[in-house]
């Protein structure tokens, strides 16, 4: 009976071992270790699974081969070649092997396919007239055994000699493959550690700013890193973790799995185990779209609507909302895929916004007379007073050994004060100047203000309107903002921060013109009122928009944003080397994911239409960047898929491809082995379609290599001793042509 019980426990524990690890995913397997590494080589991995790419995760991992082809690919496990793949771009030549388990395995970038394979592949080519054909299904599916050659590595498509493999499973999601190979090394190289980017939400300032503030992690011992200063924040905020793993091959890669914790609350969990095809419209949930490239990460550590790849979905706002005032920590914990794991804490303290009332505050006969009838500013470290000048020098400072005053109180400062215009009481937690409150002794300059300089921050749906300190000193009290959008209108109070006054507002309707009404006020009377424009596009889930600006137009889908959205447009005028045809618009947030579906367009009658395109700015590198563009000739309008914005202008790219050549290194015919011609091009691209060598006069079947821009030429049946001409004609994408001759000589 005991033996019956025995094995009826067993067979209940193994049925809800498997009940349990079959919730998260369909088809989940937890056999690890079990396929074979694809290489006899071990030259390291280049990148991880489900990095960030422009347009989509990264599928699979990457394997380098010392920037050489050739090298053998094994099939991972028994199974039958079902497709082959030959395109020109992107992955190039490709093989598809689908396991007896019901997995698959793809690869991609290959230089040649196994034998019989390389057969069929001519075949296809010759039935169909291309020789890129797209993918062909094998009518009788070819059986292969694990560790058996299926092709050899190569370059082919995009990139630089290296093997992509992707692992899927029967439901065609994207399987981390480091979780089923089986390691040839271990990778001891833990996470690093960068920084972290907050912005605020609500009126709610970071150290005593309305914007973005970036911390940078410091390394205090093994795997762990500490903030070099110290956050104080006065309500919820987003955060924006800068990491990198760092593989076997000391490339920088994207880590495994990512914990944030706030006072030991397990608040918000990434793994990247899989993901399916549609779950590319994420890209912009698990990465800042702006900051992120192949090699630098930026991971959005906060929960979204429609963020279903991060499992806790616990919200941040709500958790900082809750937590008491003082002294908090927020850590994160880093894994990668070998479970080298880096830790950074950051102490971070919840201050309440002071509350500073006076009852009066005026010079009289050199003594500055204030009364304060109300202070609660309890967990501040220290409170300073400043008297400044027009111009912001400090004539006099000291201290406020007060923290709370509920009843009023007298202060009385003596002296030469002619030249005092302001009071700033500072209020510092840590060295940290988190609020700063003003009171202004003299206002008589505020009738000669004619202008209004401000800065605009946007984080979701919040409008923040900072008024620029170093050219507008003003105290909350002394100006007021009106915003006047469509048909409706609201009065704004402002605001104080650390480093300015703000004004903080939610679009009032769905009307793009909203007028700022710049009230300055004397004794609580308007004196001069100051008009300002803004423009705004107001967007939210299931309502589809065209927004026009001029020249300029954004077409969003009905998909685009999951929850409200704010974007903000201005003009820019940065240098162009190209003739700059439209004006340059600018939508910020640039960080905001375009999660489907979303253009812009620039319509405008141009001469030669096949010039133009639609260029992006490159903050990094300062410089425009083609970006691929289709045009219709009846609307004559120019359209461009984005997936995050920036700023965008229109564009002629008038520059030639340039086309070099350098002699080969040998003299002599019989060692000769391949030329090589240089072609590149600042502005369209090459169009390789237009590729024309010739040798001595005969065409010479070559192709153009977009990542190394040259020519390889190995077909060399028309070299002869003596001169040699070698002739290159090429266009653009924007229909400049170019074309060169080089002569050499060989014995």
């Amino acid at each position: 009976m005991k033996y019956y019980l025995f094995i009826l426990s067993l067979l209940l524990f193994s049925l809800i071992l498997t009940g349990a690890a079959n919730t998260q995913y369909p088809g989940e397997l937890f056999t690890l270790a079990k396929y074979r590494w694809p290489l006899d080589i071990n030259n390291g991995y280049s990148s991880s699974f489900q990095e960030f790419r422009s347009n989509h995760f990264h599928a699979g991992m990457d394997f380098r081969t010392f920037q050489k082809t050739g090298y053998p690919v094994y099939a991972i496990a028994d199974g039958r070649i079902y497709k082959i793949r030959m395109v020109k771009r992107g992955s190039g030549r490709g093989l598809y092997l689908k396991h007896d388990d019901g997995n698959s395995s793809i690869y991609f970038h290959l230089d040649k396919f196994e034998k019989n394979l390389e057969d069929l592949l001519t075949q296809v080519q010759r039935s169909k007239g291309q020789k890129y054909f797209g993918n062909y299904y094998l009518n009788k599916p070819l059986r292969f055994k694990q560790g058996q050659v299926i092709a050899y590595a190569g370059e082919t498509g995009y990139g630089f000699p290296h093997l992509h493999l992707e692992i899927r499973d029967p439901h065609n999601f994207a399987i981390n493959p480091f979780k089923l190979l089986k390691l040839p090394s271990q990778d001891s190289n833990p996470p690093v550690l960068k920084g972290l980017l907050l912005r605020n939400r609500n009126s709610s300032p970071i150290n005593g700013t309305i914007g973005e503030h970036y911390f940078k992690f410091k390394k205090v011992k093994d795997n762990h890193y500490a903030s070099t200063k110290p956050v104080v924040i006065t309500g919820p905020f987003d955060v924006v973790l800068n990491a990198t793993d760092i593989s076997d091959s000391k490339r920088q890669v994207s880590p495994y799995e990512i914990s944030v914790f706030i006072d030991e609350h397990h608040y918000f969990f990434l793994r990247f185990d899989r993901f399916q095809w549609e779950d590319n419209n994420q890209l912009g949930f698990v990465y800042d779209m702006f900051r992120s490239n192949s090699s630098s990460y930026f991971f959005n550590l906060f929960s979204q609507k429609g963020f279903s790849l991060e499992s806790k979905n616990t919200p941040l706002l709500h958790l900082v909302n809750t937590i008491d005032y003082g002294e908090h920590t927020l850590k994160i914990q880093v894994k990668d895929n070998y479970n080298n794991v880096s830790t950074g804490l950051v102490t971070f303290y919840k201050i309440k916004k002071p509350v500073l009332q006076l009852a009066k505050c005026f010079i009289n006969e050199g003594e500055i007379s204030l009364e304060v009838e109300k202070l609660d500013a309890e967990l501040a470290d220290e409170i300073t007073l400043s008297l400044k000048d027009r111009d912001e020098n400090t004539i006099y400072s000291g201290r406020v050994k007060d923290r709370t005053i509920s009843q009023k109180k007298g202060f009385f400062l003596k002296g030469s004060f002619d030249e005092i215009c302001f009071i700033d009481f500072s209020f510092l937690k840590k060295g940290v100047t988190y609020f700063r409150k003003r009171f202004l002794l003299k206002d008589y300059w505020l009738t000669g203000i004619t202008d209004i300089n401000f800065d605009t921050f946007i984080n979701r749906d919040d409008v923040f309107i900072k008024v620029n300190k170093t050219t507008q000193r003003f105290s909350t009290d002394s100006l007021r903002l009106s915003v006047i959008q469509g048909g409706g209108s609201k009065v704004i109070e402002a605001e104080s921060s650390g480093d300015s006054i703000y004004f903080r507002f939610k679009p009032l309707n769905f009307s793009n013109k909203v007028l700022l009404h710049f009230s300055i006020l004397k004794d609580n009377q308007k004196i001069v009122v100051i008009q300002k424009k803004l423009w705004l596009i107001y967007l939210i889930k299931g309502l589809k928009q065209n927004f026009k600006y001029e020249e300029f137009g954004a077409e969003f889908d009905k998909k685009s944003v999951y929850e409200p959205k704010v974007m903000y447009l201005e003009e820019k005028n940065y240098d162009s080397t190209f003739p700059v045809l439209s004006r340059q618009i600018s939508l910020s947030p640039y960080y905001f994911p375009f999660l489907d579906r979303v253009h812009y367009t620039f319509s405008k009658d141009l001469p030669n239409p096949r010039q133009v395109g639609i260029f992006k700015y490159d903050f990094k590198h300062r410089r425009w960047r083609y970006q691929y563009t289709t045009y219709d000739n009846v609307s004559k309008t120019y359209k461009r898929k984005v997936l995050s914005s920036g700023t965008y202008a229109l564009m002629r790219d008038i520059y030639f491809p340039k086309i070099s050549f350098k002699s080969p290194r040998t003299k002599y015919k019989k060692y000769l082995k391949r030329l090589v011609v240089t072609i590149t091009d600042k502005g369209k691209g090459v169009n390789d379609n237009t590729l024309n060598v010739r040798l001595n006069g005969k065409p010479v079947d070559c192709e153009y290599d977009p990542d190394w821009q040259h020519v390889v030429i190995e077909d060399l049946r028309h070299i002869k001793t003596g001169k040699n001409l070698l002739s290159v004609e090429v266009k653009d994408y924007g229909g400049n042509k170019s074309s060169r001759t080089f002569s050499f000589y060989l014995r």
